[in-house]
């Protein structure tokens, strides 16, 4: 059974200044490289003369795809603690960007090391977090005569519809939490007399 996981609720912005040096944060939501390389695209785009745009992301279920970059800045005192801070918030699915304006004053390897994993921590903050959990999604098909007590009975139980379509008979994509789909059946067969059919479909993730 898939784990559930921790990823950033929206996108989150941040910005601080040292010894003239701007440096701009923003943390999103990204499902795939495809999602993060259109994110530093639009930063990239949006800040065309800024003198680097540093990156860290972590993608799947465990972060097994995780990448960073120091974008021109001195090895290791950008990328790296940006990716301290994805790894330090147990955050995956995600990914950060920090932009500096040079002020003219060098910052050195602490203060510079200091200025983007601050930038990040803050940009991953002000987009907050979600705990996305597995559902599978289970198609039920029964009578219309059995309907409306269906839907009461998924309301108190508190379980998301995706899908309705009505034909010759009904049939519902119910979102039922993983672990949970023998009860999910059981209660259906209670509901129906044991005519309504249930058929476990795909998994997707669902906020906690």
């Amino acid at each position: 059974m898939e784990r559930a996981f921790r990823t950033l609720h929206e996108t989150g912005r941040s910005e601080i200044e040292i010894k003239r040096s701007r440096f701009l944060g923003i943390a999103e939501p990204v499902h795939d490289e495809a999602g993060f390389q259109d994110l530093l695209a639009r930063v990239r785009a949006a800040h065309p003369e800024a003198s680097h745009h540093a990156f860290a992301y972590r993608l799947g279920r465990e972060g097994e795809t995780a990448r960073f970059s120091d974008a021109g800045e001195p090895g290791g005192t950008a990328g790296r603690p940006m990716m301290e801070v994805l790894i330090r918030e147990e955050v995956v699915d995600a990914g950060v960007v920090v932009t500096r304006y040079f002020g003219g004053t060098l910052l050195g390897s602490g203060g510079l090391t200091r200025a983007y994993g601050q930038t990040a921590a803050e940009a991953i903050r002000a987009a907050g977090f979600a705990r996305m959990r597995p559902h599978t999604e289970m198609l039920v098909t029964i009578d219309y005569g059995q309907y409306g007590g269906m839907e009461q009975a998924l309301q108190r139980a508190n379980l998301g519809v995706s899908e309705t379509t009505f034909t010759d008979t009904v049939s519902l994509v119910v979102r039922v939490p993983a672990g949970e789909e023998d009860a999910f059946t059981s209660m259906v067969a209670d509901l129906t007399a044991g005519v309504g059919l249930v058929e476990p479909g795909k998994t997707v993730f669902l906020p906690e």
